[in-house]
């Protein structure tokens, strides 16, 4: 019997040292032992060929040690709606509990509206876990930066009348001929730590409006490659402040994230 559960020990244990953690249904005895991790998003997708919107509120909970709490009796709802527990299944014994509530909802994620969360424990004790405040309103029509490439160089994205600071990233696509048949493509998306990425918007020394010229970097090839697309990610973030009972190591955070492709038809 011991040697059938070597491996699986094995594998938890390394799972453990790399940081991993499976869930627990133990309720910690404080609320300062309760990490919150609230993450709310509206996001515009307007790459692939693609035309649509997405609404997400996502919370998790979990305690001192980084083990998610699996917990169906304990309840969290936003604005007074409740919020639906979830548990998706990894390998192992991992498992990642979390409260959604996406576009199925019907949720308006209001520019400027604040968002309220409520925690209720099995003993039907209710504590307030935060607010946060909605980005402002963000549209593809405050931003040039146009689905084909324009022949003339350089190339600039603009954008205008922006009420908050927003962060714009940049990332590309490529494609290379390593041989007679073999193509390889690959991506610098903007979520890299390394992308090109500047602050926009209103703020010390910057205006609403205004424009940035692609980096050089990333229009430049090299023989036998070409480029297919650059891609934009413009976000707009919101940081509200977790209720003082819980755990320091909380987070609430509010995003409107908008994606825009740019494709070059005979690269570059």
């Amino acid at each position: 019997m011991l040697h059938r559960l070597a491996p699986l020990l094995l594998t938890m244990s390394l799972l453990s040292l790399l940081g991993c953690s499976g869930s627990t249904k133990d309720l910690p005895a404080k609320l300062a032992d309760i990490r919150v991790k609230v993450e709310v998003e509206h996001s515009t997708d307007l790459t692939d060929d693609r035309d649509y919107t997405r609404r997400s509120i996502r919370v998790v909970l979990s305690n001192a040690k980084g083990a998610d709490i699996e917990r169906g009796d304990v309840k969290v709802e936003v604005n007074g709606k409740p919020m639906r527990f979830r548990v998706s299944q990894g390998n192992y014994y991992d498992r990642h509990p979390y409260y959604i509530l996406d576009d199925d909802d019907k949720i308006p994620l209001t520019p400027a509206s604040d968002l309220r969360f409520v925690l209720t424990l099995p003993d039907g004790a209710r504590h307030d876990l935060g607010t946060v405040r909605m980005p402002a309103a963000l549209s593809p029509e405050q931003f040039d930066f146009p689905t084909t490439a324009p022949a003339t160089r350089p190339i600039k994205i603009g954008w205008r009348d922006l009420l908050e600071p927003t962060q714009l990233q940049l990332g590309r696509s490529t494609e290379t001929k390593t041989d007679e048949r073999t193509f390889l493509t690959e991506g610098t998306g903007p979520y890299d730590p390394n992308a090109p990425r500047r602050t926009i918007g209103p703020g010390w020394f910057r205006r609403r409006s205004g424009d940035w010229t692609v980096p050089e970097e990333l229009l430049r090839t090299i023989p036998n490659q070409k480029l297919l697309w650059l891609e934009a990610r413009i976000v707009a973030t919101s940081e509200g402040k977790v209720a003082a009972p819980f755990a320091k190591q909380s987070s609430l955070q509010a995003t409107r994230v908008i994606r825009l492709q740019m494709r070059f038809s005979q690269g570059s």
